[in-house]
């Protein structure tokens, strides 16, 4: 069986999302994770999570929508949607640097806020980089991040970094771009098979004209075959370890 940490099947239609669940059935995927990243986007979470034995919530607001929607009492409104039994983690949460994001002193408020939340709840963390590796190590070091259960959502960075993260207790989530990039497969052999889970961060992928190419939590089983060849170790013995690597963060 299969856990997929970190997805955004809550952004999908209701009828795509039917044909999802069922080729994830069909390909045993046990656990989905549906990941927030607003409030809204959140209670949808949380409202999926208890129309599909499958779907587990997780509340979180991304560091790209903080200014896209009012995030006023969102701690509070969390905390609400934590007493749900399936919502069992932060995310998606972190740090975005770009040219039109929000300024980072109100991101590493937000990201701090939250991470604050996961400890006070006792729940795990997905947390997202992107151009943001050294100001996420000072976090990590200055917020004891070891001290919780932690994943690098959608890892594709050195071996340098990833090995601060591992480190400091930080699991590294792997996802569909080690299927072709070859700079991260080399990453990634290095990297202890007790740390490695897997997602497909799955959304709607509309500029795909062909809907059988979207992502969706049955490409699990593409990550399994590659990380089966890179550590060159029978596929079952992979999806033993990362299952239950998964199951150890989600406390499941």
């Amino acid at each position: 069986m299969l856990i997929d940490i970190h997805t955004h099947i809550q952004q999908f239609e209701d009828k795509d999302l039917s044909n999802l669940i069922i080729n994830a059935r069909n390909s045993k995927i046990e656990v989905i994770v549906a990941a927030g990243t607003t409030i809204e986007d959140s209670k949808k979470c949380v409202k999926l999570s208890n129309e599909f034995k499958e779907v587990y919530a997780a509340v979180g607001i991304h560091p790209q929508n903080i200014k896209d929607y009012k995030t006023e009492g969102y701690l509070n409104v969390f905390k609400e949607l934590l007493k749900c039994k399936k919502t069992i983690m932060i995310s998606e949460i972190g740090l975005d640097i770009q040219d039109n994001s929000v300024p980072l002193k109100i991101q590493k408020k937000i990201f701090l806020d939250q991470i604050n939340l996961a400890r006070e709840v006792n729940k795990p963390i997905a947390f997202h980089v992107r151009n943001a590796e050294k100001e996420i190590i000072d976090i990590m070091m200055s917020e004891r991040l070891f001290e919780l259960n932690a994943v690098a959502h959608y890892f594709n960075g050195t071996y340098n970094y990833a090995k601060k993260l591992l480190d400091n207790n930080i699991f590294i989530s792997v996802a569909k771009p080690i299927l072709r990039d070859k700079n991260l497969e080399e990453v990634i052999k290095k990297i202890p098979l007790n740390k490695i889970v897997i997602e497909t961060d799955s959304y709607p992928q509309y500029f795909k004209k062909n809907r059988m190419r979207w992502t969706e939590p049955k490409d699990l089983n593409l990550i399994i075959i590659k990380l089966s060849e890179i550590f060159k170790i029978d596929k079952d013995i992979i999806v033993e370890n990362i299952y239950n690597n998964s199951k150890k963060i989600l406390k499941l």
